[in-house]
């Protein structure tokens, strides 16, 4: 079961970067964006696992 998950994340990484690279924007918007991206999405897990009830209010 993790070899499954181990392979699966790696094809999602490898995805991401393909993604990436062909993706129709400069690279500084594409980072802007991604960064943007990460910081909401590890704020919103911070937020959930510590219980916080208004996180997009």
């Amino acid at each position: 079961m993790i070899r499954n998950a181990r392979t699966a994340v790696k094809f999602f990484v490898y995805g991401v970067i393909v993604g990436l690279m062909f993706a129709p924007q400069s690279g500084s918007q594409t980072r802007q964006k991604f960064f943007g991206w990460i910081g909401e999405t590890v704020q919103d897990t911070v937020s959930t696992v510590t219980g916080g009830g208004n996180s997009n209010a």
